[in-house]
């Protein structure tokens, strides 16, 4: 960005001239255009982004103050700014006491990270033991395993490792046992069966490592489960459309809401398939899309026609136009990427809230099954669904063939009239 474009950027935040100028005589002047610009591209309006650049400013003065350099402002110094600002008695113009000083302190150094002023942070030093740390690398480079299993995982097995011990070779199944019955027995099945397979997991590193016995896996107990004893929960047709309607495609947020409901509803993505996908994951000439699911599977799906007319609608409507190649954005500023998956599912929530219906749950997954069962009940084959949501195992598919009530009466056997004794 040329200069004359940066001073615009404060102009169009800083329209007084006088208060431009209190800007320029800031110590931290030279850095104050590009951070404008860096507010406006992340789309704070301008009464936000005057606060944050006060904010800067006053970091700026009250480091100069103290002889810090930009460049040397850590956290630490930021930690110590934040206490400042909480009883304030500056007398410069940017002085203040509200909680957007420390903000716009904190802001501008996300800036000069990003462009390479400032380095940034030091990470975070956690005390690990080696063979944890190299199961971690394992499953990563060997299973391909999601970052947030991955995360619950090594929970789980240094929890396993501070209570067994850290020396492989004293493994037996009596200890390995104990610990998965003590889990067990102060969590949920959910929490158990994680416990679990996180451990047997590890062992099965540490058979390949060579450091126990080669069947000690095995001594991991199962916690029970029957398989496809509970029923999909899904939205019926009409409360699918229902819920589409509920987003205004005529606004930022319904559109974008509207191609995140239909993208999950028509072709059974995941809240985390939704959030991952790129603008290069769609060949709009060949009506695909790119899915990078479980296990850095990738898979081409077929783009319906409304789905691609939703997703066009928001991406050249009203996607913001960043340094950014997600699909889907935040919708207030700072812009960018969507962190997590929980927004998928509270704007699911809040499309359900208008919709005025009462579904089974209120999440964003209820639109996979509603995609899965929507199919069956069309005629589509347990192996075609199976496809379009990528399951690994047809018993993941066959879950939904409960749901098919009419396919159900057919093969149902009448119950005997007479003969036998009651339970």
């Amino acid at each position: 960005m040329g200069v004359r474009e940066e001073g615009a950027m404060l102009e169009f935040y800083v329209e007084s001239e006088v208060r431009r100028r209190q800007f320029r005589e800031c110590p931290i002047e030279e850095h104050l255009d590009g951070f404008a610009g860096w507010l406006r591209s992340a789309g704070y309006k301008v009464r936000p982004g005057q606060l944050l650049l006060r904010g800067a400013a006053h970091l700026g003065m009250w480091t100069a103050s103290r002889g810090v350099r930009v460049e040397r402002i850590g956290d630490g110094v930021l930690r110590a700014f934040a206490r400042h600002v909480r009883g304030c008695a500056c007398s410069h113009a940017f002085r203040g006491r509200d909680l957007y000083h420390w903000q716009g302190g904190h802001r501008f150094i996300e800036h000069l990270r990003a462009i390479g002023v400032v380095p940034p942070p030091a990470p975070a030093v956690e005390r690990v033991a080696p063979v944890i740390a190299d199961f971690g690398a394992w499953m990563r480079r060997h299973r391909g395993i999601q970052t947030s299993t991955l995360g619950n995982y090594l929970s789980v097995v240094r929890e396993f490792v501070a209570t067994v011990g850290d020396d492989a070779a004293t493994y037996d199944a009596a200890r390995v046992r104990a610990y998965i019955l003590a889990r067990a027995n102060r969590a949920r099945r959910s929490g158990a069966k994680l416990a679990a397979n996180g451990v047997r997991m590890f062992l099965r590193y540490l058979v390949v490592r060579g450091d126990c016995a080669a069947d000690l896996p095995a001594a991991v107990p199962r916690i029970a489960k029957w398989k496809l004893a509970s029923l999909p929960r899904y939205l019926v047709a009409d409360h699918i459309e229902r819920l589409v309607a509920a987003c205004d495609p005529t606004t930022a947020g319904g559109a974008r809401d509207r191609a995140v409901i239909l993208l999950c509803a028509r072709l059974g993505l995941r809240a985390g398939d939704v959030r991952d996908l790129r603008l290069g994951d769609v060949a709009w000439s060949r009506g695909r899309l790119r899915v990078l699911g479980k296990g850095r599977c990738e898979t081409w799906l077929p783009l319906p026609q409304e789905v691609g007319d939703a997703m066009s609608q928001y991406l050249e409507r009203f996607r913001p136009a960043i340094d950014d190649d997600h699909v889907f954005l935040r919708l207030h500023a700072p812009i960018g990427p969507l962190p997590s998956s929980g927004p998928i599912s509270k704007l699911v929530r809040r499309a359900i809230d208008r919709a005025g219906i009462a579904p089974p749950s209120r999440g964003a997954h209820q639109l996979r099954h509603s995609a899965a069962t929507a199919l069956l009940r069309q005629g589509a084959s347990l192996d075609v669904i199976g496809a379009l949501l990528r399951h690994r195992s047809v018993e993941s598919t066959a879950h939904y063939a409960k749901v098919d009530v009419v396919r159900l009466r057919a093969i149902a056997q009448p119950w005997p009239d007479g003969g036998g004794t009651s339970c």
